[in-house]
């Protein structure tokens, strides 16, 4: 990751206890907790998870896999977890699920886990009804064009010219339309509504 991103400074430890008894913790930093196989993993979410946060309960904490399991992934959100990466994601996508984390997002593999749980009415099924694309205000037609190409809260704000906060309310009355948990979650779940080209008109 260091080598591929030059914004991206990396330190190794060899456990989580290594890492709460480094002498400073940058309060921006975000740990990438890493196993491979069940057994690992388990342990890892269920031990070194709780034991860091117990520690430092603000931490960004992802965790790393090769277990795609969508009961492990909601576990370790559960367990406070801010994103679980699996090894068969490419490097350029690790790397854009760090800066969801660090940008107060939380991300998880859509396809591991929409697999947990029914997928919600899409805004095109409910077309049907006479709502289609009116199932969004033309605003939030624009905060979900921008999701879909993986632009944090910050970069929407100045290209739509709002404020942060107000970026984070549509988002989070996107979500809840949609039944979406993260932004990676709006953006597989509004798939059918926009095509990564389109932009929305503004209002």
């Amino acid at each position: 990751m260091s080598a591929s991103e030059a914004n991206i400074v990396a330190e190794g430890y060899d456990s989580a206890e290594r890492w709460i008894d480094a002498s400073t913790h940058d309060t921006s930093a975000i740990v990438l907790l890493c196993a491979g196989g069940r057994e690992a993993t388990d342990l890892l979410v269920e031990h070194d998870l709780d034991t860091l946060l117990a520690a430092h309960p603000d931490t960004n904490v992802v965790i790393v896999s090769d277990i795609d399991s969508p009961g492990t992934m909601v576990n370790a959100l559960e367990r406070g977890a801010r994103g679980f990466v699996t090894m068969s994601l490419s490097l350029d996508v690790a790397i854009e699920a760090i800066r969801i984390v660090n940008v107060g997002g939380t991300f998880v593999p859509a396809s591991g886990l929409l697999s947990a749980r029914p997928a919600p009415a899409s805004p095109t099924d409910q077309s049907e009804a006479g709502e289609g694309q009116s199932y969004f205000t033309e605003r939030q037609l624009e905060i979900i064009a921008c999701v879909r190409k993986g632009e944090p809260n910050k970069i929407i704000a100045h290209k739509l010219n709002m404020t942060e906060s107000t970026v984070k309310v549509h988002i989070r009355n996107i979500m809840r339309k949609i039944k979406a948990k993260n932004r990676t979650e709006v953006a597989f779940l509004t798939n059918e509504l926009l095509l990564p080209s389109e932009t929305p008109p503004r209002q």
